[in-house]
């Protein structure tokens, strides 16, 4: 069955994450050839490269130079609990404290925006958007949009708020990207797209249309990872 487009890349993922999880593909196993692979689908090398590599980021394969690519594990690795300071209770606590802060921050970026505020956050779309195009998770810049968004209130305390617990907030946006990557019933543009309406809704000044798109875009955070059996 040859893939067809749009999005062939996560057509080509979707259909080895199936084989993975189905015991088709077994821990350990090497993949066919990126060539062989290629023939298989009917698409280009870049195409199976972008697959195999998004399937990296997640953890279910592994690149070993000069040997191919073999099947890690049977489960992405959405988060990594190695680290006790990221317990699904705190991811919890962190989402909580999120949509407090975060719903008064941006209303108050739309009334206080500058020029210049509005450029940062628009970088920091643009690198999301790269990062997007080159098949990384881009977790760096989202935090990098929300702490601008922070900034553009004109308000000290709830921008240190935020600021004090980055690390923390962008491992959990790194562990909600991995899940997009994975979930094959979303996508990164949506993820880009209620980032881009929140932008547009504070250039507008309009701080309730502003919040309420914040509200959207962290519910369905939330919901995503309760999806997932990462918070209760």
């Amino acid at each position: 069955m040859k893939i067809s487009r749009p999005k062939i890349y996560e057509q080509i993922a979707n259909r080895l994450i199936e084989q993975i999880e189905n015991g088709v593909l077994q821990e350990g196993e090497r993949l066919p050839s990126i060539q062989k692979l290629a023939k298989e689908y009917g698409v280009s090398n870049a195409s199976v490269r972008e697959a195999l590599n998004a399937l990296r980021i997640i953890g279910l394969v592994e690149m070993k130079h000069g040997y191919g690519t073999f099947v890690k594990q049977k489960t992405p690795q959405l988060f990594d609990f190695i680290s006790q300071a990221l317990t699904p209770k705190r991811v919890k606590e962190i989402l909580e404290l999120r949509e407090v802060v975060e719903l008064s921050t941006v209303q108050f970026a739309a009334k206080h925006r500058t020029e210049d505020m509005l450029a940062e956050m628009q970088l920091a779309l643009n690198d999301m958007e790269q990062a997007m195009r080159t098949h990384q998770s881009g977790e760096a810049a989202d935090l990098r949009f929300h702490l601008a968004i922070a900034k553009a209130s004109d308000n000290e305390l709830l921008y240190e708020l935020l600021h004090n617990i980055s690390d923390l907030i962008q491992q959990t946006m790194k562990g909600t990207r991995h899940i997009y990557l994975y979930n094959r019933e979303k996508t990164m543009e949506r993820l880009l797209e209620e980032h881009i309406a929140i932008l547009k809704a504070i250039e507008q000044q309009n701080a309730e249309l502003a919040k309420q798109r914040m509200t959207s875009h962290l519910a369905e955070v939330r919901q995503t990872l309760v999806e997932h059996y990462i918070v209760d």
